[in-house]
C-alpha cells in the first residue's frame, strides 16, 4: 500500500483546497523540477493527466506562485505552438485577427502572430478578471475547440490560471478584481488544481525559490516530458479496463456524500472526476509501478472539484472524510494483483506476474498469455510456450489458448527439416551459414538441439530476415528461459 496522501491535519474553511497539506511520495523523475521550478512536484500527476488526455486545466493560486511560468515552460519544453492571452486585457480581435470581407463577400479573418489559428496550446491567464462577454467568447475555445463556430483542428491543450476569487475568507481582499467564474465556464475545466504556498516549503526549497532566476530548465526536460506523456497514454486504457467499475462506484458514492454535505456535482463533473482518476493513476504508474489507486483517487478528488473557481467556501477536511467513506464503500481493492499486472508493459514480465499471483482467475491468465504470445519477440515467445507446456501451467488455459501455446512449442520441441535451394552468397545463404556457425559452436546438448529446431523453423517460415536476427532470437530465447525459472510452477 502506498503512503496515504491524506492531509496531516484538518484545515479550516477555505475557498479552495490546500495542497500544501498533502503529503506526496517523492517523484522519481522530478519532471517539474527539471523545468527549473521548485516545490511543485505534487502537481506532476495532475499536469501529466491533463497533457495525456488533452482535458482543460485550470490553476488557482496567489500571484507569484508559479502558475504562468509552469505552463509556459511546459509549452516551450514540448515545442508546442502556443498562445498566451491575458483575459483581463484581451480583445476578441486579438484572438481571431481582423475581420475582412473576401472577394466573394464572405467574412474572413486576417491572422496575426497572436491569433489563435494554428495554436496547439492556449494559455488564458487571469481568466477570473475577464468581463462576462469575454468569458462567453472564451467558452467555445475551452469547451469545443472552436471560435466563431470555426473548428481549431490544431488545438490540443487549453490551460487557464486565476487568483482565488474574492469571497468571505480573510485572505481574499487582495484579489477584489478576481471574480468567480461563470459556472458553465468553470465546469468545462476538468482539472482544477491549487498552487502550493511557498511558505510551506522547506528552508532549502524556499532559498531555491528565492534564487529561481539562477535555475534554468534541464536540456533533456522536453524529451522526458514527452516520454512520460506517451507512457501515461499507453497505461490509461489498462487502468480503465482494470479499475473502471470501481472508479465509477467510488465517484457515485462520493457525489452522494458531497450532496449530503451541501456540494452538488453535476453529471458532467462526475464523469470528469472518473476520467481524472484513471488518468492521474496512469500518470503515477508511469513513474512508480507500485502506485496505489486509493492515493490516486484522493489526488483526483482534490484536483477535480469546481467549487474554488466558483468562489464557494469549501472545507477540504470534509472532502477528505467523504473520500475515505466513498472509497471504503466502493470496496476497491488497492492490492488487487491485476493492477500491477496490467501496468507492466513487457509481455513476458506480465505473464510472470500473472503466474505468480494467487487467486487470479484462469480466464484472465488466458488473456494475458495469449497477448504475450502475440506480442513477444521470436525466441522470447518460444521460451514462454516451452515453459508453459513443460511446467504444466498450460492446464490453466482455455483449449484455444493451449492449442496456440502448443503450436509455438512445436518450433522448439520437434526436429525441423530444411530443404531449400539458395543462391550462393545471397541473403538467404548468408543467413543459413550464420545459423550453422552459431549451432556448430555449441556442444551437442538438448538445449542446442532445441535452438537448432527453433532457428530451422524460423528460417523455413522466412522469419529470419537478416543475419543479425539469428543472434537476436537466440539471445531472447535464452534470456527468457532464465527469467521464467524464477516463476513457481
Amino acid at each position: 500500500m502506498a503512503k496515504s496522501l491524506a492531509p496531516k491535519k484538518a484545515v479550516g474553511k477555505s475557498s479552495q483546497p490546500a495542497p500544501e497539506t498533502i503529503e506526496l511520495p517523492p517523484a522519481r523523475r522530478d519532471l517539474i523540477a527539471r523545468l527549473g521550478l521548485i516545490g511543485l512536484g505534487a502537481l506532476e500527476p495532475v499536469v501529466l493527466a491533463s497533457l495525456a488526455t488533452q482535458c482543460p486545466l485550470l490553476l488557482i493560486g496567489p500571484h507569484g506562485s508559479g502558475k504562468s511560468v509552469l505552463l509556459e515552460r511546459i509549452a516551450v519544453a514540448l515545442g508546442l505552438r502556443w498562445r498566451h492571452y491575458n483575459a483581463a486585457l484581451v480583445n476578441f480581435d486579438d484572438l481571431v485577427g481582423y475581420p475582412l470581407p473576401d472577394a466573394s463577400g464572405q467574412l474572413r479573418f486576417v491572422e496575426t502572430p497572436a491569433s489563435v489559428w494554428g495554436a496547439q496550446a492556449v494559455f488564458i491567464d487571469e481568466i477570473s478578471r475577464a468581463r462576462l462577454d469575454v468569458q462567453n467568447r472564451l467558452f467555445p475555445i475551452v469547451h469545443e475547440r472552436r471560435v466563431q463556430g470555426i473548428p481549431l483542428p490544431d488545438l490540443k491543450h487549453r490551460w487557464a490560471a486565476m487568483n482565488p476569487p474574492s469571497g468571505d475568507d480573510e485572505d481574499s481582499s487582495a484579489y477584489l478584481g478576481s471574480q468567480p467564474l461563470d459556472i458553465a465556464l468553470s465546469d468545462r475545466f476538468a482539472l482544477q488544481a491549487s498552487m502550493p504556498d511557498w511558505r510551506t516549503f522547506s528552508e532549502s526549497q524556499q532559498e531555491a525559490v528565492i534564487r529561481a532566476q539562477e535555475v534554468t530548465p534541464d536540456s533533456a526536460a522536453g524529451a522526458l516530458w514527452a516520454a512520460a506523456i506517451a507512457l501515461t497514454e499507453e497505461l490509461l486504457p489498462m487502468v480503465q479496463a482494470q479499475w473502471g467499475a470501481s472508479i465509477a462506484r467510488y465517484v457515485r458514492i462520493l457525489a452522494a456524500l458531497l450532496a449530503e454535505a451541501g456540494f452538488q456535482l453535476s453529471a458532467r463533473r462526475a464523469g470528469m472526476l472518473a476520467g481524472n482518476l484513471a488518468a492521474i493513476h496512469a500518470a503515477r504508474l508511469s513513474a512508480d509501478a507500485e502506485a496505489g489507486i486509493d492515493d490516486s483517487a484522493w489526488i483526483a478528488a482534490l484536483n477535480s472539484m469546481p467549487f474554488a473557481a466558483a468562489g464557494q467556501v469549501f472545507d477540504t477536511s470534509r472532502l477528505l472524510a467523504c473520500h475515505r467513506e466513498a472509497w471504503r464503500q466502493a470496496a476497491a481493492k488497492a492490492d488487487d494483483p491485476m493492477g500491477r499486472i496490467l501496468a507492466e508493459r513487457d509481455p513476458i514480465a506480465r505473464v510472470r506476474l500473472a503466474l505468480a499471483a494467487t487467486g487470479l482467475p484462469d480466464g484472465e491468465l488466458t488473456t494475458i498469455v495469449t497477448d504475450a504470445l502475440s506480442g513477444a519477440a521470436d525466441g522470447a515467445r518460444h521460451a514462454l510456450a516451452e515453459w508453459l507446456f513443460e511446467s504444466g501451467a498450460i492446464a490453466r488455459l482455455s483449449v484455444l489458448a493451449a492449442d496456440a501455446v502448443a503450436e509455438v512449442y512445436r518450433d522448439v520441441a520437434c526436429v525441423q527439416e530444411v530443404s531449400e535451394q539458395v543462391a550462393p552468397n545471397g541473403l538467404r545463404h548468408r543467413i543459413w551459414r550464420t545459423v550453422q556457425q552459431r549451432l556448430g559452436a555449441e556442444p551437442a546438448t538438448p538445449m542446442a538441439e532445441r535452438q537448432g529446431n527453433l532457428l530451422a523453423s524460423l528460417f523455413s517460415s522466412n522469419r529470419l530476415s537478416a543475419e543479425e536476427d539469428v543472434d537476436r532470437v537466440l539471445r531472447c530465447y535464452v534470456q527468457t528461459q532464465e527469467r521464467l525459472k524464477t516463476v513457481a510452477a
